[in-house]
């Protein structure tokens, strides 16, 4: 991570000529992220070969970053299911928090796919955003923010342009179906420019990390960069400007980010049920954590006139609160939803591979001040190896945890 990391919280998306998935990467590599952290970084990715190039550029007098993804051989792989997609993500060696916000974008584009198309999520077929360069752009721009130690994202109103897009699916008027459904409930411009200025894309990235209309806090600039769009436009610097500060009165906090501990902003959403199956419960968990919830807890508790109830409690990140609110406002038969912001610390966390002598298992360790405190196997590993061994499954985490703290 840089070393300004624990400093900058807010990311603010300038997208006075629009924003794309290249423009983002372009603006985070003229900010400093580093070309070959992202290289490095992606390379967990199972992708067709692909090359990165990133250079300096000048339009209308500003200079910014030009990022490409260039595809070996011409080859692109159209058409990924939002479940390929989601698996490419959940079995890299990224961080779990680039994992988090990567699965979050997909899944947003998902279900725009599936409400263009009028058909359920699990049978989107991905075209232009499944392709090679899209997911780079999309899982690059979440490395970049995690780098920067960005925790809290607001936008201006998004530049769509005018005029027509061919795509996969013909051409359409500007901005194109799938980004419409995007903005729906974001401030937007159209302006007289005769060209797509946001992509599905750039409106996914922008509108999972910011919410509509939100207001941005006082804040302390600390620097900014520029990403260049890839067509020159007459008279408009094909540009997006990402500016990286932090509130003011930040400084108060601990800064326990150089410790290994980052210190983010959380949301808690609760509801009281006393009228709802368990079944229908049960669903409603398996959503929410499907939709991106970072935990969710149900407890049984007793209610007015002696009734037996439950307590539902979510966690989430500020900008999927309103997701959440609708989720359970549609899944559960709660009249009313409480919300209140947390603030947490979270271990800095990395994952490796052990070979316990009967297959291999993804191993997450934590580190506080650089020191291992939590070592502990994936369940889905080990429960894959217990089927095929008939090992007790607690042997084989006792394994793993024995490798992976002896290579230490």
């Amino acid at each position: 991570m840089g070393t300004d990391a624990g400093r900058d919280r807010i990311l603010y998306f300038d997208a006075f000529n629009g924003v794309s998935g290249d423009m983002i990467l372009g603006a985070l590599l003229d900010l400093g992220l580093p070309l070959d952290h992202l290289r490095r970084r992606l390379a967990s990715l199972p992708l067709e070969p692909y090359r990165l190039t990133a250079r300096k550029i000048d339009r209308n007098g500003l200079s910014g970053t030009d990022f490409r993804v260039e595809i070996e051989n011409g080859r692109h792989s159209h058409g990924r299911t939002p479940g390929q997609i989601y698996g490419l993500i959940e079995r890299s060696g990224l961080e779990d928090p680039v994992k988090e916000m990567a699965l979050s974008v997909f899944r947003r584009l998902a279900r725009a796919e599936a409400a263009v198309h009028g058909e359920a999520v699990e049978h989107v077929h991905f075209h232009e955003v499944g392709a090679v360069d899209a997911i780079v752009d999309i899982v690059g721009a979440c490395i970049g923010f995690h780098y920067f130690g960005a925790r809290r994202f607001f936008s201006s109103p998004l530049n769509l342009g005018s005029g027509t897009v061919t795509f996969s699916h013909g051409t359409w008027p500007v901005p194109a179906p799938a980004t419409a459904h995007l903005v729906r409930g974001y401030p937007v411009v159209m302006g007289e420019v005769q060209a797509e200025l946001t992509t599905p894309t750039g409106a996914a990235i922008v509108t999972t990390l910011t919410a509509p209309g939100a207001a941005t806090p006082t804040w302390t600039l600390n620097r900014w960069g520029f990403g260049a769009g890839d067509r020159e436009l007459p008279g408009i610097p094909n540009m997006l400007r990402l500016v990286l500060g932090r509130e003011a009165g930040e400084e108060q906090l601990s800064p326990t980010t150089a410790e290994g501990v980052r210190d983010e902003e959380v949301l808690v959403l609760e509801a009281d049920i006393d009228d709802l199956d368990p079944e229908a419960i049960g669903y409603f968990m398996e959503m929410a954590l499907a939709e991106g919830a970072l935990d969710v807890r149900c407890a049984p508790q007793q209610m007015k006139k002696g009734r037996p109830g439950h307590h539902l409690s979510v966690l989430c990140r500020p900008q999927d609160r309103d997701r959440m609110m609708g989720l359970l406002f549609r899944e559960t038969t709660t009249l009313g939803v409480r919300w209140k912001p947390w603030r947490r610390w979270v271990l800095e966390r990395e994952f490796r591979e052990v070979e316990t002598g009967h297959g291999t298992v993804r191993v997450k360790v934590g580190r506080f001040r650089g020191e291992p405190v939590t070592v502990w196997p994936e369940y889905e590993d080990l429960k894959r190896i217990a089927a095929r061994t008939r090992l007790p499954l607690k042997s084989l985490r006792q394994m793993a945890i024995r490798e992976a703290t002896e290579t230490e």
